[in-house]
């Protein structure tokens, strides 16, 4: 029949035109992608490289932690030893900064989530971490600390598992965790203190504060 061989011919050039076409969506897509990766690995690359600055400002930073007030100690030497305290937390403060903007940007989120821990940690070295600086080196602990984060990102590099916590990390943890619960506890004792103050104030037959003066 004549006209099988123009409607064949008509399929087969719609057939060889769809062909064509998705074969050049998938290359698009897959140049998308790819380029989408190489952003992505640029990032992590970039990351990588703060991360780097900022722990070894941090590492340098520590060592000359400040002292803690003495027994004793006359108004003057208190200023001094406050000033010297906000100074160097206001520069502690200026090394995490960039750390933690380079930590959101790593994908892996376990790493993610050490890191950050980490600098919750250093930012908690005033009031957090009493407990693991008794009776060692301030400036160990907070190295230690900088340091499992080092290691942390070098496994993370070389594709194997995040390493155990070392020592100062796992003293630095378990004070702040400790710490926390001690600040729960004040704050329940004082809305309980709170609220039974307001409920005396508020129950029938309570007689008046005392007048003064």
């Amino acid at each position: 029949m004549d006209w099988i061989s123009p409607v064949s011919g008509l399929v087969g050039a719609l057939v060889g035109a769809g062909l064509s076409y998705l074969g050049t969506h998938r290359a698009q897509a897959k140049a998308l992608a790819d380029a989408r990766l190489a952003r992505l690995q640029a990032k992590q690359d970039q990351a990588v490289t703060t991360l780097a600055e900022a722990f070894g400002d941090l590492q340098k930073h520590v060592r000359e932690v400040p002292g803690e007030w003495e027994p004793g100690m006359d108004a003057g030497g208190t200023a001094a030893v406050t000033a010297s305290r906000q100074a160097w937390d206001e520069k502690l403060q200026d090394s995490i900064a960039p750390a933690r903007l380079a930590i959101g940007v790593i994908r892996e989120k376990k790493l993610r989530h050490r890191l950050n821990e980490t600098m919750n940690l250093l930012e908690e070295w005033d009031g957090g971490l009493v407990y693991a600086f008794h009776g060692r080196s301030r400036a160990g602990v907070l190295r230690g600390v900088i340091a499992h984060a080092v290691e942390c990102v070098g496994a993370w590099q070389r594709e194997e598992a995040l390493p155990e916590p070392n020592h100062a990390f796992r003293e630095a943890r378990e004070s702040m965790q400790a710490k926390r619960d001690e600040w729960e506890a004040i704050a329940e004792a004082q809305e309980e203190d709170r609220l039974r103050r307001r409920a005396e104030r508020d129950s029938p037959g309570t007689p008046p504060p005392p007048v003064v003066g």
